[in-house]
């Protein structure tokens, strides 16, 4: 049940199971470029997770950019990494999250000056978000349950704002009603209409190109594929491997038409679309069976966009019975929610 199960607080952070963590992180004040000179401002003595202290010795020379001395420094330190800020600043973090996680700079670094790290001070990391558990409703049914996620400790936040995806069948739907459509409207707190844009809008015309059945749009007949109507055909034990190629050609021949309409949306219309929302490329698309239920099977597809970010998208599809499996004559879907999803496109 939870790995169907996804949590975000705020629209923004992900919070799995054991909990939202942050890693310890000490980040310097001085800006690049650097002078390192041997023996005067070269070394970095360091104490990780408690762990024994480390001397970080740089490699000398002037005029340093922070991306090259963060990397040198990374390949000589042990749990932890150096990255480049957007200020050009080096910062140390730990590969290790949460509440134990630390970083102490030593006061014999004679490097702290350089980089602009105080010394013999504690950074530590944090546990913004407590992990959650997923209980039975003990009010409800044995035989079917509603589930509850509980949190392990209380929010600190009392404006914060939790969403959850979750998989769950067709007739269990709270937001179509058992339907499998919803065209509603959502709203923000202040009563406006809320809009997808950018990576969001994408991952929802995705789900919308690739589940919905070619045809069923009478004045966009072209929209759409047929896979929900090709799993569903009965396949014997040789046709599973054709099966797949039919999904990925009908996945592939929706995603051409779906990128040609937002061609010309930009190129006809004019209208304007960022990088993040148009479809660049179909990476890949398979089948993949259910482990924990073996009448359903997860449609993978990978899409990248035209700033170049894969997204990886799932969504399961129900047949009738265990025994058809790749081989039933009807199908139900079983969806995905996200708040995100069916939310009306600016």
């Amino acid at each position: 049940m939870v790995p169907s199960i996804s949590l975000r607080v705020n629209s923004a952070i992900s919070v799995p199971i054991v909990g939202h963590q942050i890693p310890a992180s000490a980040t310097g004040n001085v800006r690049e470029p650097f002078t390192i000179v041997a023996g005067s401002n070269d070394q970095l003595v360091v104490n990780i997770n408690n762990g024994p202290d480390q001397t970080l010795t740089a490699t000398p020379g002037s005029n340093i950019t922070a991306k090259s001395l963060a990397e040198d420094l990374t390949a000589k330190v042990s749990g932890g990494r150096f990255l480049v800020t957007k200020k050009r600043q080096v910062r140390l973090e730990t590969r290790q999250k949460g509440k134990s996680a630390r970083i102490f700079v030593q006061s014999g670094s004679t490097m702290a000056a350089l980089l602009g790290l105080p010394t013999s001070r504690a950074w530590l990391g944090r546990q913004p978000y407590p992990g959650w558990t997923v209980v039975n409703d003990p009010n409800t049914l044995e035989d079917r349950p509603a589930r509850l996620i509980v949190f392990d400790e209380p929010l600190k936040g009392t404006q914060d704002f939790v969403e959850i995806d979750y998989t769950t069948i067709r007739q269990e739907c709270r937001r179509c009603g058992g339907l499998g459509v919803e065209n509603d409207w959502r709203y923000t707190k202040s009563g406006n209409v809320i809009e997808v844009r950018d990576e969001a809008l994408l991952i929802q015309e995705a789900l919308k190109m690739i589940f919905t059945i070619q045809g069923s749009n009478p004045f966009h007949s072209w929209y759409g594929t047929g896979i929900l109507n090709v799993v569903g055909k009965k396949q014997g034990a040789s046709g599973t491997g054709l099966l797949q190629s039919i999904v990925v050609a009908d996945i592939q021949e929706g995603f051409r038409r779906w990128r040609t309409i937002k061609k010309q949306q930009e190129e006809v219309v004019g209208q304007i679309l960022s990088d993040e929302e148009f479809p660049f490329r179909l990476l890949n698309s398979t089948l993949e069976q259910s482990q924990q239920d073996p009448t359903i099977v997860f449609v993978n597809v990978t899409v990248q966009s035209r700033s170049e970010k894969p997204i990886q998208l799932t969504r399961g599809v129900r047949v009738p019975e265990p025994t058809d499996l790749l081989g039933a004559t009807a199908q139900q879907g079983v969806f995905r929610q996200s708040l995100s999803e069916f939310t009306q496109t600016g």
